[in-house]
């Protein structure tokens, strides 16, 4: 699984080596996109290390703390979150100053991510002013893995501000963090309740969510439009093949899906059970079969202690001949 290590640049408000301040506040604002975004990443599997300094004695001190904190990891891709300032216009031209990357080099995979995060944010009603090549910054040249630092939008720019607070730090969090998995935004399911996702994630995983977020501890059989699924710890297990429940009752599941075409005697780790459609049925007492022979099967179970005789005769629950 890819990692990533992101940090909000900057001290925090109020500290020396803190960020720009206007009609936005730097240090708080890029505060809240980072925890937002890293909490989008980590919901769909990834590996995400928080790397935001909050003790730094001087701007210096601050990023070479962040340097050191994102070295530590072995991750794919840095990510730098600031906001922008320098347009000064605080009444507002009409015009949104937007969004732009920077990074140290056109190369690395970073061209084509910084391309995909710009794509979102022009979407979400932000000017696109590129991706920007500079040498002299310092947390893009020292970090061990590609760097890319993401300006937001303009502190000091009252267009930019009102769009800002319109869109909100979470729609950018979550457009950045689809960006970087890869992902279409309009795949999120953010009104999916009890559902297992209708595509695959940007992992390759098919998630099963409640109230919009991956329910990592939910173990059942759940549906999406191509059919149940058996779930593990909020995702489909396709190595799994037995007999498992959700609330409707207990299904055979062949290579994590359901398999409403058995009507078979088969076992999981409570037993040997009758299915019909792919169902255990509870009802059911008789003679049942599988590829092995034909057993006795009482409430819907084998019952192995039986010995006797229904329409023929039964030895430890399996049909012999008389």
């Amino acid at each position: 699984m890819t990692a990533f290590s992101i940090h909000a640049g900057h001290n925090p408000a109020g500290k020396t080596a803190c960020g720009a301040v206007g009609l936005l506040d730097e240090s708080k604002e890029n505060r809240l996109i980072t925890v937002e975004l890293i909490n989008i990443l980590r919901e769909h599997g990834y590996t995400v290390y928080n790397d935001t300094v909050d003790n730094g004695t001087s701007q210096n001190d601050v990023l070479n703390k962040i340097i050191a904190k994102s070295n530590s990891h072995s991750v794919s891709f840095v990510f730098s979150i600031h906001l922008n300032s320098g347009r000064n216009d605080y009444p507002g031209d009409g015009r949104i100053g937007g969004f732009e990357v920077w990074v140290c080099g056109m190369n690395k995979g970073k061209p084509e991510l910084a391309e995909r995060i710009r794509t979102n944010m022009r979407n979400l009603g932000f000017t696109d002013r590129g991706t920007k090549v500079s040498n002299n910054l310092k947390v893009l040249n020292k970090t061990n893995a590609p760097a890319l630092l993401l300006e937001i939008c303009f502190v000091d720019d009252r267009d930019d501000y009102n769009l800002y607070q319109k869109v909100g730090y979470k729609a950018i969090a979550k457009s950045i963090a689809y960006a970087i998995m890869n992902k279409q935004l309009q795949e999120a399911p953010s009104n999916l309740n009890g559902r297992v996702a209708d595509e695959k994630a940007a992992d390759g995983n098919w998630y099963y969510y409640e109230n919009g977020k991956i329910a990592t501890n939910v173990t059942t059989v759940a549906q999406n439009k191509n059919g149940w699924w058996y779930v593990r710890n909020g995702k489909v297990d396709f190595t799994y093949t037995g007999i498992a429940k959700n609330q409707n009752g207990w299904w055979r599941i062949v290579n994590g899906k359901v398999d409403f075409n058995c009507n078979s005697v088969e076992s999981n780790e409570n037993g040997w059970w009758k299915l019909s459609e792919g169902k255990v049925d509870f009802n059911f007492t008789g003679i049942a079969g599988n590829k092995n022979g034909a057993w006795y099967v009482k409430n819907g179970k084998v019952d192995f202690d039986y010995s006797g005789e229904v329409t023929c005769k039964i030895v430890k629950g399996q049909v012999v001949r008389a």
